[in-house]
């Protein structure tokens, strides 16, 4: 009995191992990705893109500048929401998981909602790369961070650290032209 049960310990050590470092390799690619393109944006603070949480922050403003308000499909946002997204959707998790019967038909939502915002985010990094891609493809890259993380290292390739000044570039991403959206109706009431 004592040798089915070292076994078992065995298997489960070495399948621990392995998936910690698959996890791990696939942190550093996403860090390294988002490092190149903070420093390629002149971003002061390229380190905290191996920061979570803090990454988005630094990728946020590296893409949108010093704005106060970002345009989330249609929704005159303040930046801080774009800015700390991870946290506003994990918030917004609790809270509609705790509503009975539709809880799990808003987490879904929330779900889709999260996907539209990371590829809006990753449709606007590649824009100032100068590898614009359409809605599909960044949903998917979105969907399969790996992809983004290769898209995003790839397209990084053609610059040199400093080469865009992200505080100094006038040039406008797409998602930033539109007026009207989804989210239009939250305009005015947050």
């Amino acid at each position: 009995m004592d040798e089915y049960l070292d076994g078992y310990l065995i298997a489960m050590t070495g399948f621990i191992a392995v998936f910690s470092l698959i996890a791990l390799a696939l942190y550093l690619v996403a860090s390294f990705a988002r490092y190149r393109y903070l420093r390629i944006r002149s971003y002061e603070n390229a380190w905290m893109a191996f920061i979570p949480i803090a990454n988005i922050w630094a990728i946020v403003e590296a893409t949108y500048g010093k704005s106060e308000r970002i345009n989330i499909y249609g929704w005159d946002a303040p930046a801080v929401v774009l800015k700390l997204w991870p946290m506003v959707a994990y918030v917004i998790a609790i809270v509609i998981n705790v509503i009975p019967f539709i809880g799990n038909a808003l987490s879904l939502l929330l779900s889709i909602l999260n996907i539209a915002v990371l590829a809006m985010i990753f449709k606007d990094m590649m824009e100032h790369l100068e590898k614009p891609q359409d809605t599909v493809t960044a949903v998917i890259a979105v969907i399969i961070r790996i992809v983004s993380d290769i898209m995003i290292l790839s397209a990084c390739g053609s610059f040199e650290p400093g080469q865009q000044n992200w505080q100094m570039d006038t040039r406008i991403p797409g998602s930033q032209t539109t007026t009207e959206g989804p989210l239009s109706f939250l305009n005015g009431k947050i």
